[in-house]
């Protein structure tokens, strides 16, 4: 949404402060366009009330860009447990790394260069994430050996560089997988969002666009990370406006390498609807590489509960080992909505008697029976574009989990 547009929502509700309905419009599109101060400022009539996660989610974004860790890890973790869709991998990964990382700003600004910027690098690496030994191998094969060997890739005429897309269900960890790929290369990371290259300004957001490129390219090797890539690169015919569909063609040019060198400059995607990309982003040097992100395995479940019961009272009976086995299908997130009930039950026998408490295998069993997984909708959506739409064989990762699955 443009700026003109939003003024003109804003301006709407000065006239109707209590518009509830149109007050969870305005703070949304003021999430999608990154202006966490204002969308937190506008929630504040929103705290009590059905709408109250949204604006626990708006709090969230602005305590993490104030740098109030806690804070934001609070908040957000109230607004997923009170509203599901309101899930947001980006922000879990920021709040699990404990860094706000964003595009570097001077590309947006006119007339100027775009700056190189070395303090993008990460931590994280694969090390970090338990499980998906099967997916970290693929995405070796695709980005690190490349890099890390490059005289053999050279031998055999292959460039370094190009596109990955991971899809799956949200809440399963793509963003952070994203951030761990490079990480493991020691690669610097930049992050884009539709929101933070759209500008009202005829031709300024191809500009923006390039402007991130030559910044990648400058710093290289780079990752750019996309998040929500169907936003950026719809299918073309979706598009009724020239200027987005002039946006998606840029991006296009950009990662064809036209009018420079991609040497060394991987462009990560990630999408929760990988049928409504546009099919020319997967031909060869684009996103021709397509990798299922599925629900974390047992291993890596098991290590997910162990991060979100740190700090927490548990009795020895609690097995997070024989937890991990019953939570089949759980995403990251539905995992520490299942500590968060299990610690509730022990909270509120301390607040009814007075007396503390371990939190105990038998708090764990009663929030099992409240919680289902959430990725249960999306895997059987995809089920459909699996038995239809898979003639290319691009959705063949997918198709053998939900077989191993036996989703129906």
């Amino acid at each position: 949404m443009s700026n003109d547009n939003l003024a003109a929502l804003i301006a709407a509700l000065e006239i109707s402060p209590d518009n509830d309905v149109l007050r969870a419009h305005v703070v949304r599109e003021l999430l999608k366009a990154r202006r966490w101060k204002d969308a937190q400022e506008q929630s504040t009539a929103l705290r009590v009330g059905q709408h109250r996660p949204l604006a626990l989610l708006a709090d969230a974004r602005a305590s993490l860009e104030a740098g109030d860790l806690p804070a934001a890890r609070s908040a957000y973790t109230q607004a997923v447990q009170a509203d599901r869709s309101l899930i947001d991998e980006d922000l879990e990964a920021h709040l699990e790394e404990g860094v706000s990382l964003r595009v570097p700003s001077t590309p947006g600004q006119k007339n100027e260069e775009p700056a190189v910027d070395n303090d993008n690098r990460l931590r994280t690496t694969f090390a970090d994430i338990g499980g998906m030994e099967a997916l970290k191998e693929k995405i070796r094969l695709s980005i690190l050996y490349p890099l890390q060997k490059p005289e053999i890739y050279a031998a055999y005429g292959k460039k370094i560089g190009g596109g990955l897309l991971l899809y799956g269900p949200p809440g399963c960890g793509k963003t952070h997988l994203a951030r761990a790929t490079a990480g493991e290369i020691g690669a610097n990371f930049y992050i884009l969002s539709l929101n933070e290259v759209l500008s009202m300004w005829l031709g300024e957001s191809e500009k923006q666009l390039a402007a991130l490129f030559k910044t990648a390219r400058q710093t290289a090797p780079s990752v750019i990370f996309i998040d929500e890539v169907d936003a950026l690169g719809a299918k073309r015919s979706d598009f009724q406006n020239a200027s987005t569909r002039a946006i998606v063609s840029q991006f296009l040019v950009e990662m064809d390498g036209v009018v420079t060198n991609n040497d060394k400059v991987m462009v990560l995607g990630a999408t929760n609807m990988p049928w409504n990309v546009d099919s020319a982003l997967r031909r060869p040097g684009r996103f021709d590489k397509v990798l299922f992100v599925p629900p974390p395995d047992k291993t890596a479940r098991e290590q997910i509960l162990d991060i979100h019961c740190k700090g927490r009272k548990l009795d020895n009976s609690v097995r997070l080992a024989d937890l991990s086995g019953k939570t089949e299908h759980f995403s990251g997130a539905d995992l520490a909505h299942l500590v968060e009930l299990a610690t509730e039950r022990a909270l509120a026998d301390a607040l009814r008697t007075g007396q503390m408490r371990d939190v105990t295998h038998v708090d764990f069993q009663a929030a099992l029976k409240e919680s289902r997984p959430s990725t249960m909708e999306w895997l059987r959506r995809a089920k459909n574009y699996v038995n239809f739409a898979n003639q290319d064989g691009m959705y063949d990762d997918l198709d053998a989990y939900l077989e191993k699955a036996r989703i129906r």
